[in-house]
């Protein structure tokens, strides 16, 4: 009988163990989902842009590009507010900006100074620091001959 006493004291102990060991670990849980909740990482993608490459007055060609970014959206004023006319523009004065020197090939540093840049103003332009990497999914350079439907004929 003593046995089953202690058998029985031995049993309630474990469950009482396990019952705050359980409770223990729920709470640490919470407090690491506290700091995922602190930066919320979210890809956000534009669609396909065209900006003109102007030389001479004449447009002589295309820089075709489309970005993915990372932006952290717990640092918008709220989340309905959306990323994406910001992230355009920045870009499209970027390529605007980058294309202006008549440019006659893309090279990798480019590409990184783009990202940058990109990066930058649309920081700038939200007073934060939401942006925190750009990609460049596309980012081509078209002559106008390549362009179809363009009407020019080459003679």
């Amino acid at each position: 009988m003593l046995k089953l006493v202690a058998v029985g004291i031995v049993g309630a102990l474990s469950a009482f163990g396990g019952a705050a060991f359980a409770l223990m670990q729920d709470t640490a849980v919470a407090s690491g989902d506290v700091v995922v909740a602190a930066a919320q990482i979210e890809n956000v993608t534009t669609e396909l842009t065209a900006v003109p490459i102007v030389v001479g007055g004449k447009v002589t060609g295309y820089l075709v590009m489309r970005l993915s970014s990372k932006i952290d959206r717990a640092q918008l004023a709220s989340s309905e507010e959306t990323l994406l006319p910001q992230l355009s523009d920045a870009a499209f004065r970027a390529a605007f900006d980058f294309a202006a020197g008549g440019v006659s090939e893309i090279k990798a540093r480019h590409v990184e100074e783009f990202s940058a840049e990109v990066i930058r103003l649309v920081n700038i332009r939200l007073g934060k620091d939401v942006v925190k990497e750009v990609n460049l999914e596309q980012f081509n350079l078209l002559s106008s001959s390549q362009i179809r439907g363009n009407g020019v004929r080459a003679n």
